[in-house]
């Protein structure tokens, strides 16, 4: 099972968006976490069906910066505490 971590400092960006996305085609990660996302979860959700990862945890960035994604695959079971 193989997990990707990134602080990707922004998802708002085309080229940040495209970097993820190929990042995931190529390791095929069941587990994807991204910090700094600078977005609000609705946005940053629209992400996991580009991902093909259908779950999905988000938590909104605040004014300044922030943000947390967690994206996984439906084969995995994922307690959020």
């Amino acid at each position: 099972m193989s997990h990707m971590f990134w602080n990707c400092r922004g998802v708002g960006n085309r080229r940040t968006v495209r970097e993820v996305r190929a990042l995931v085609k190529a390791h095929s990660p069941r587990l994807v976490f991204l910090a700094e996302t600078r977005q609000p979860s609705v946005k940053v959700e629209g992400l996991r069906w580009k991902l093909g990862l259908r779950g999905f945890c988000g938590v909104d960035a605040d004014c300044r910066g922030g943000g947390l994604a967690l994206f996984w695959d439906e084969s995995l079971t994922v307690t959020i505490l």
